[in-house]
């Protein structure tokens, strides 16, 4: 009987709840103290210690301002800090890892969800290997970080006419797909030559399939 009554309360349609909702203006929110949050989950399936985390991750980024670390359950962890500089010390020295698990974060916008954003990229810096000294270019470069996964930026140094080992670029990698080794490049009407990728500070990955967060 009880089970019924429910199916007939959800099912009504009541013309009052299809009526115009409440509207608040910005001027009636309270006052909220500036923090830049990271929203993060550690590539792993084992239970983190949630009291290891605090001191490590404060051990190793030491925000001058301060930070605060919450467990948001479901493997999900804020980290909200008290100065931008501090934030984007964080996110421009990542990658970071704890117990060799990648830790991969979204700064958190003013309307979005901490319980929903999508936690799958990590960025992190790219050597490029054997590119012909007559093909180098910004724009190469460019299309060399959108070929592995997403263009962030470029060393600076990359381009000033010293003769370089390697190159440098900063991408987003998605972390649920294959990590690449090498590209194709030719000039127009000229021979193919393979220029070849190392990654910085990665993390557990697997040589069989390429994909981060377990090794083989």
């Amino acid at each position: 009987m009880t089970t019924n009554l429910e199916d007939m309360y959800n099912n009504m349609i009541l013309e009052d709840e299809d009526e115009e909702g409440v509207i608040i203006t910005n001027e009636e929110l309270p006052v909220k103290e500036q923090s830049f949050v990271l929203v993060g989950r550690f590539l792993t399936e084992k239970n983190i210690n949630f009291n290891a985390i605090q001191n490590v991750m404060a051990s190793l980024w030491r925000p001058k301002e301060g930070m605060e670390i919450h467990d948001l359950g479901d493997h999900r962890f804020s980290f909200m800090f008290f100065h931008k500089l501090d934030l984007q010390k964080v996110v421009e020295g990542g990658p970071w890892t704890f117990e060799q698990s990648l830790l991969l974060y979204h700064v958190l916008g003013e309307n979005e969800n901490p319980y929903t954003v999508p936690l799958n990229n990590m960025d992190i810096w790219m050597q490029v290997y054997d590119v012909p000294k007559g093909l180098i270019s910004e724009k190469l470069l460019q299309n060399i970080g959108d070929f592995v996964g997403t263009f962030v930026k470029s060393d600076p140094t990359n381009i000033n006419g010293v003769w370089k080992m390697f190159m440098r670029i900063r991408i987003t990698l998605n972390v649920e797909k294959p990590i690449k080794r090498r590209m194709k490049i030719k000039r127009e009407g000229g021979e193919w030559n393979w220029v070849n990728f190392k990654y910085e500070r990665l993390s557990l990955f697997c040589f069989v399939c390429g994909v981060l967060g377990h090794s083989e």
